[in-house]
């Protein structure tokens, strides 16, 4: 999945690590990514955005004007399937600038909108409440917004999950493989909810090399079910680690996707992953895939919680 992707203000510095560490298939990063900022200096910072997709913007008694850097955008003629536009919700800039962003989106393509929020920590009546009432007008502009509470390691996370993420509907043409269960761009869109915040949980686990666990091989049935039990297991404290304070309870829609060496991945073990979801909510829709990487030493697990109203303190 293509993303073009746009950070505002202070959330520049998570579109420039999509730039320099977003996943890539076939040798082309996944993520189109740009940036605007306020101030020259802000603009120096931008070591790893190429010169010419990195924009300043006059932002003036709580105004900014985006329509040109939006235009010049468009203008590289990217391909992508979905915008992702990174906001900061403590930056004002940020914010204002996000939803110009998002209306400009929605007034000229067809691809869904996304936005991926930053917080502060919601531990307060008062992180909670400028969350929740900068949340109400970004959900305006754009279709989904993702929410990442800002806590030691969040922009690792961040990475980990989208690129995991985009990663769906992908084909590698050297590998020539396909996952157990194929989910495509229209299914991850399919999986989110407009009504409501989405949260993401990431886990990630280390494996021997390929020809460690050739050697260890226990027996077929043996080695099934440790695969199976690892990625319950995964899931679990992907669950725990959700990237924001929310009722995932509530949750409307849901997505899992393990990313890996296809070697790793069990029907079993999905399976159960998506009961034990379905545990948390009955009613939600869950939709479920995976992404082969042969012979990868690492084992991603991403679980997607869409259409939350609630957060919890």
């Amino acid at each position: 999945m293509r993303l073009l992707t746009i950070g505002a203000g202070k959330g520049a510095r998570i579109a420039e690590m999509f730039s320099q560490k977003g996943a890539r298939v076939n040798k082309i990063n996944l993520f189109k990514t740009f940036a605007v900022v306020k101030s020259l200096e802000d603009l120096r910072m931008l070591k790893h955005i190429e010169d010419g997709k990195k924009f300043y913007a006059v932002y003036r008694d709580g105004e900014v004007d985006v329509r040109s850097v939006f235009n010049n955008i468009l203008s590289f003629n990217e391909i992508f399937e979905a915008s992702l536009v990174i906001c900061d919700l403590l930056d004002d800039f940020s914010c204002h600038a996000s939803i110009k962003i998002g209306e400009e989106f929605n007034s000229t393509t067809e691809e869904p909108t996304i936005c991926l929020a930053i917080s502060p920590p919601l531990d307060s009546p008062e992180g909670v409440n400028v969350t929740f009432m900068r949340i109400k007008s970004l959900l305006r502009s754009f279709d989904f917004l993702f929410l990442f509470e800002s806590k030691d390691g969040y922009e690792d996370e961040i990475l980990k999950t989208f690129n995991t993420l985009s990663l769906v509907g992908e084909i590698d043409v050297k590998r020539q493989v396909s996952g157990e269960v194929v989910v495509d761009t229209s299914d991850f869109i399919n999986s989110l909810s407009g009504d409501g915040i989405s949260v993401a949980g990431i886990m990630s686990e280390k494996l021997p090399f390929k020809i460690l666990r050739r050697l260890k091989r226990a027996g077929m049935s043996e080695t099934i079910a440790e695969r199976t039990e690892r990625m319950v297991k995964m899931f679990d404290q992907a669950v725990k680690n959700v990237s924001a304070r929310a009722e995932i309870g509530s949750a409307k829609k849901g997505l899992i996707v393990f990313s890996g060496d296809p070697d790793e991945i069990t029907m079993d073990g999905m399976f159960e992953c998506i009961k034990s979801m379905e545990r948390i909510n009955p009613s939600m829709l869950v939709r479920y895939g995976d992404y082969p990487i042969p012979n990868s030493n690492e084992l991603n697990a991403v679980v997607v919680f869409s259409g939350i109203k609630k957060f919890r303190l």
